[in-house]
């Protein structure tokens, strides 16, 4: 199995029987990936240090546990994928100005004054995991707002 560039080199050759075991086995390191087509792609697990993923279409890609150390992601395109942080619930951009947290979606907005709240849902405040989750929300809430304001 080979992987290609968007030129038709190949990146990478894989004796892995699916798409899915040659990804995770891949070593992408440095990857020219901008602009790619990649939506609802299974990345899960990919070796993505130094990729250029600018721009590229991640839309619904599961990304959880690929390594992105230093991967470009300027423009790319990441509503509704799985990143590779770890946290109990899911968390999405699930479209303009809107984040979904497990089963609850509010405006950006609204969770940030839930968070500032002493409103609970299933996860106790000021437990690591509570703390992840709103880690989580940060990071996505910066990723929305540097992608939509182009900062």
């Amino acid at each position: 199995m080979e992987i290609k560039n968007i030129y038709g080199a190949v990146i990478y050759t894989s004796k892995k029987e699916t798409i899915r075991e040659a990804i995770i086995d891949a070593n992408l390191k440095g990857a020219y990936l901008k602009g790619a087509y990649l939506k609802g792609a299974y990345l899960e697990g990919a070796y993505l240090e130094g990729a250029n993923l600018e721009g590229a279409y991640l839309e619904g890609a599961n990304l959880e546990w690929a390594y992105l150390k230093g991967a470009y992601l300027k423009g790319a395109n990441l509503e509704g994928a799985n990143l590779p942080i770890y946290c109990k619930l899911s968390v999405f951009i699930t479209g303009e100005n809107k984040i979904k947290i497990g089963c609850k979606e509010k405006t950006i907005e609204e969770w940030e004054n839930w968070f500032k709240s002493d409103e609970e849902f299933s996860t106790q405040r000021g437990t690591d995991e509570f703390k992840r989750i709103e880690g989580m929300f940060n990071a996505y809430a910066a990723y929305y707002k540097t992608v939509k304001n182009g900062k």
